[in-house]
């Protein structure tokens, strides 16, 4: 069957500056303690050291640094240029009022008892001092381990390069505001907000790999993004020059948005200069700037680490080779897979699974049922184009020892077909590849209904199915047929290689290339429900 190529936005995603370089001082702190003070401290058994009062912003919030040695007196803290040691004021003149205690020591005297800027809360928004953490060693301090400074920054047109220092508190969260413009050089890629995840603070802070418990993170954004996507990324390193991070997707929304984001779930989603790490060193949410012109408002108003989850993927459903026609699912990518008429319309949503990927078939109306009018699907290796994040594919015949697999799947009504769809191309096939010509197209029906039946004519059967040969188009084609399956597990290369025996790619080859791996449902006219691909795994050896 004829699959038009998919075609990937290539977006402005930036990733990141370090410590507060976007910020001003009293944006965000420098320190991993609950140290310093503006007046005078008492003695202290272990600690209490000379405190600073952190510059403030225009409206940010002053943030008492320091520390001491053992056993020191605590002495006065010196005064910021503006803003107070446990507040933040608004104006340009202030005076130390009195901050917490150094570590171990008591409070200061000038100004009011001790606080505790330590936050406890879950929701790590809910800090006054725009910094999470105190001493990620302690339980009771933010027992995800996360440690930094929250930030903001934008590209200098679709926000200010340095945008308002974020006010951190309860009632709103940390906001961006701004217009973004069509840009085809994505130099307005837009404005974000982050979060360091590992930052070591201090007087000169290092950003470090975050390897904590929290593998996922429960979001919620409030605001309307001004039909702008978000995307929801981790950077990968703490120099970020260059780079793009994975992420996943939010589509535009005008009422805010609620979702949960994993660090295995994101992805490069065919951007150059990216890719996947061990462990991420950031967190950030951007408003992106260059696809489309439009004016958001958009607040990060709670950010809760958990252990563990699935991300909220956004649902496809683009027209075929449209931005919203795929997205990458770890080493896969889904895709809704509409074929071209103006009339069909086709939604999937995607989720990543314990050992892979899966989607659901939303809805669908479709011009007509006579011809065969979308393939959703999920892809391990090249599909017209488009090539997934595995390492393993496409990958030459000689050097395979075992391709395993698993693909289960509900629904049964309609014309339709359930089947693996995979691709043996004659050369190694990459982005530049936007055809299966001089291939041969390998199909695995595990159920259908009647008809339709495959391509070709049947002839003989393998391992229990029905075998069709024939040619489709500028590639020969094979296709194993069954009904009444609902799974299958195990390895796919005895049939690629009966495949091969019998037909063989058009274009003569010694030494083929499997090229892809896909696996969903062959739709050709739509009044059924409960279409869904519930898992869907490979493993090239």
């Amino acid at each position: 069957m004829n699959r038009l190529a998919e075609r990937v936005l290539v977006g402005g995603i930036r990733s990141g500056l370090l410590g507060c370089v976007a910020l001003v001082a009293a944006s965000c702190s420098s320190t991993p303690t609950p140290a310093g003070g503006g007046g005078a401290g008492s003695p202290a058994t272990s600690g209490g050291g000379a405190g600073t009062v952190a510059n403030a912003g225009a409206s940010g919030v002053g943030v008492v640094s320091g520390g001491g040695s053992s056993g020191a007196l605590g002495s006065s803290g010196a005064l910021g240029s503006s803003g107070t040691g446990t507040g933040g004021a608004l104006g340009s003149s202030g005076t130390g009022t009195g901050g917490a205690a150094g570590k171990g020591g008591s409070g200061g005297s000038a100004g009011g008892a001790s606080t505790d800027v330590c936050p406890t809360d879950t929701n790590v928004i809910n800090t006054p001092s725009c910094w999470v953490g105190c001493d990620p060693a302690l339980t009771t301090d933010n027992p995800q381990g996360i440690q930094g400074a929250l930030y903001t920054f934008g590209d200098g047109t679709s926000c200010p390069a340095t945008p308002a220092d974020p006010v951190c508190a309860p009632t709103k969260g940390v906001c961006i505001a701004g217009t973004t413009k069509v840009d085809a050089t994505y130099a307005a890629y837009g404005c974000a907000i982050g979060m360091e995840l590992n930052s070591t603070g201090g007087d000169s802070p290092t950003k470090q790999a975050y390897t904590g418990p929290a593998k996922c993170f429960n979001y919620t954004l409030t605001g309307d993004s001004g039909g702008n996507e978000v995307r929801v990324s981790f950077t990968q390193s703490a120099d970020t020059t260059g780079q793009v991070s994975p992420y996943v997707s939010i589509p535009p929304f005008t009422s805010g948005k609620t979702g949960t984001v994993c660090t295995k779930d994101v992805s490069c989603q065919g951007q150059m200069h990216c890719a996947v790490g061990t462990a991420p060193y950031d967190i950030q949410f951007e408003v992106v700037g260059g696809n489309h012109m439009g004016t958001y408002n958009v607040c990060l108003s709670s950010l809760v680490p958990v252990a563990d989850g699935s991300s909220t993927l956004a649902a496809l459903c683009g027209a075929q080779g449209s931005a919203n026609g795929t997205a990458d699912v770890g080493k896969y990518f889904v895709q809704n897979n509409l074929f071209p008429d103006a009339s069909n319309k086709l939604c999937v949503t995607p989720k990543a699974t314990t050992s892979g990927a899966s989607f659901t078939v939303d809805s669908a109306t479709f011009g007509t049922g006579a011809n065969l009018n979308a393939y959703p699907s999920v892809v391990d290796g090249w599909h017209y184009g488009r090539v997934s994040s595995d390492s393993a594919l496409p990958k030459k015949m000689s050097a395979i020892t075992s391709v395993n697999s698993t693909a289960a799947f509900t629904g049964s009504d309609s014309k339709y077909d359930a089947a693996y769809d995979i691709w043996v191309l004659p050369t190694l096939p990459g982005t530049a590849v936007m055809t299966p010509a001089g291939g041969l197209e390998i199909m695995i029906w595990l159920n259908h209904s009647n008809p339709p039946n495959p391509a070709g004519s049947q002839g003989g059967t393998y391992n229990g199915y029905n075998v069709w040969t024939g040619t489709v188009q500028s590639w020969n084609y094979v296709a194993y047929e069954k009904t009444g399956g609902s799974s299958f597990t195990g390895d796919l290369l005895p049939f690629i290689k009966d495949a091969i025996s019998r037909k063989g790619t058009q274009t003569a080859s010694s030494d083929p290339y499997l090229a892809g791996i896909e696996f969903g449902f062959e739709l050709y006219d739509y009044p059924g429900t409960g279409f869904a691909v519930t898992n869907f795994s490979s493993d090239v050896k």
